[in-house]
């Protein structure tokens, strides 16, 4: 028998997927997450939720007085627990629990981290050791963060301090407590990395009730691992239904509500008044779809009219060209500020000069006025371009004192544009790269991807890595520090670029440069052709930035309105 319910015409993977992006965004509707994940406006996203609801994974939940809104079923959870991959053997099962123990026990060790895994539950089918196949490995990880020994996790706390990204800090949530949550999400990343046919999730025997096994145990005070439980915890709900036996929960009339007082496309209103993201968007268009639930079970539908933000819900999808997922970032860019040019907005009448960057954990896009931060899978931005009176600065070009949706919908899909771009790098912000167009008066039938950068940026910092330098030569460089700043590490640095030189019939110049503290070395080399004048893996790191400055020029070459492109790692000098 089926172990799921089919839904005609929509895959069992896409509502896996759904679920999945939904149970990491918690407390937001499922059909904000629907709006959001699926790329479909109110109307289209209800009409999708109501068809799974036929399968019997979700449920519709009445909030008195407030937004109703669909809850996952204990289907909808089984589904979103399986991995929906190929059976696996024995053998590779428990392969798959012996390396995430292994794992738990190097994490539990470490000094430097402030997480602990408290106890690994194993749950769903590999808990019966007399199956022949089984469709995944189903372990849950309790992760807590530590208290003792108490200099010990000072310690632990500036190191991984240190290492939290800026956008961390910036988020409204994540920046409180921002160490203890940023390293428990790497300790959960750990655990997982790279083990195809693990389904690790944080909570789901409680969430589903199942039975499980706990596997591994370890005790935060005293910080020693403690014996696993053999015995199995029975369930706390009845047995899972095969598909078949499911039967879908009864529908409302209605689940959507058409709003009051959304303002048309060009309907202007003051954009002082408005504060709109990226992040707001779907939460906000899905919230006034939803209505209110009255006390006589009937619906009112939400008037927009008392809040400003809300009269441009579904403001995105006046121009949904960001919905293709085969164009190119640069073509979405260009195509993004044609259709604007068409309709007169002030977005396309400042030039087509952008910039990205990836540094010290953050990936940033600049379009004059527009800022993009991709954070994850998740992009931010503010899409409401202010300029205030007498503002001639460039942070306001292209804003203006009144926004309308579909200046809304340019932004929003600039900021796709723009962080589809990043994307395309293969870059995170643990390198630095920068990357500076301008694609004024480009015209081109179609846009080419964006280079991958990935592989030439890991030969670079492994280079780097191998390193070394005589105590003397470090000693000069850090005094050299201490005469402008001393509190600053040791580091040594390579940078490899390419950048035109203006004229489209001249070949793009590239080179690189190496750095230790303020300077490489002082003294000139006299025979560089000689291998003892290099410091010990300098000869490699010199022979591994050829191949990147040649990508990099030839990648400038192809790119339509590329200026600039460049690579840089930092690494401290081992103490």
């Amino acid at each position: 028998m089926s172990k799921h319910p089919t839904v005609i015409g929509i895959e069992i993977s896409t509502i896996r997927s759904l679920f999945l992006k939904h149970e990491n965004r918690r407390g937001r509707f499922l059909l904000a997450t629907a709006i959001d994940d699926l790329k479909l406006p109110a109307q289209d996203a209800d009409a999708f939720l109501r068809k799974v609801a036929t399968a019997g994974y979700i449920e519709w939940s009445d909030g008195a007085g407030e937004n109703s809104d669909w809850n996952l079923t204990q289907h909808g959870l089984r589904l979103m627990a399986d991995s929906l991959g190929a059976r696996i053997s024995r053998q590779r099962a428990q392969l798959i629990i012996d390396e995430v123990v292994r794992r738990a026990r190097a994490i539990n060790a470490d000094p430097d981290r402030l997480a602990r895994v408290k106890e690994l539950r194993l749950f769903g089918s590999a808990l019966d050791a007399g199956r022949d196949d089984y469709g995944d490995v189903d372990i849950e990880a309790e992760i807590e963060i530590r208290r003792f020994p108490e200099d010990e996790v000072a310690r632990a706390h500036a190191k991984v301090a240190a290492q939290v990204p800026r956008s961390w800090r910036d988020h409204f949530i994540r920046r409180f407590r921002a160490e203890e949550g940023y390293d428990s999400r790497r300790v959960f990343a750990a655990l997982k990395a790279s083990i195809k046919d693990l389904s690790l999730s944080k909570d789901a025997t409680k969430t589903l009730g199942c039975e499980f096994r706990c596997i591994y145990r370890f005790d935060l005070d005293s910080g020693k691992e403690l014996a696993p439980d053999d015995a199995i915890t029975p369930r706390t709900t009845a047995p899972p239904k095969s598909a078949e036996e499911i039967l879908p929960s009864s529908l409302p009339e209605r689940s959507i509500i058409a709003p009051i007082g959304l303002i048309g496309a060009d309907e202007k209103l003051r954009s002082s008044t408005l504060k709109i993201s990226m992040e707001s968007l779907a939460l906000t268009e899905a919230k006034v779809w939803l209505g209110k639930e009255k006390p006589d079970g009937s619906r009112a539908a939400t008037d927009t009219r008392k809040n400003p933000d809300q009269r441009f819900a579904g403001a995105q999808f006046f121009f949904d060209d960001w919905r293709d997922p085969s164009l190119t970032g640069l073509e979405l860019f260009q195509r993004t500020l044609d259709w604007a040019a068409h309709y007169d907005l002030p977005i396309s009448k400042i030039g087509r000069k952008f910039s990205l960057r990836t540094y010290q954990g953050g990936r940033t896009a600049n379009f004059h006025a527009l800022i993009v931060q991709r954070v994850a899978d998740r992009v931010d931005a503010h899409l409401v371009l202010d300029k205030p009176q007498g503002g001639r600065s460039t942070w306001h070009l292209g804003g203006s004192t009144f926004t309308t949706p579909r200046m809304i919908a340019a932004h929003h899909a600039l900021a796709v544009a723009l962080a589809r771009m990043l994307d395309e790098t293969g870059l995170t912000g643990q390198t630095t790269f920068t990357a500076e167009f301008d694609l004024t008066g480009e015209k081109r039938n179609s846009y080419p991807v964006l280079p991958n950068l990935s592989s030439h940026s890991a030969r670079l910092r492994k280079a780097l890595s191998k390193i070394s330098f005589p105590q003397a030569i470090i000693d000069e460089a850090r005094d050299h520090m201490d005469d402008y700043e001393s509190n600053l590490p040791l580091n040594r640095q390579v940078e490899v670029m390419a950048a035109s030189m203006g004229k489209k019939d001249k070949e793009p110049v590239a080179l690189a440069s190496a750095m230790l503290g303020e300077t490489w070395k002082e003294d000139e080399i006299e025979d560089p052709e000689d291998p003892g004048q290099f410091y010990p893996g300098e000869e490699d790191l010199w022979d591994a930035t050829d191949p990147v400055m040649a990508f990099l020029q030839e990648s400038l070459k192809e790119l339509p309105g590329c200026l600039r492109l460049s690579i840089s790692h930092t690494l401290p000098v081992p103490a």
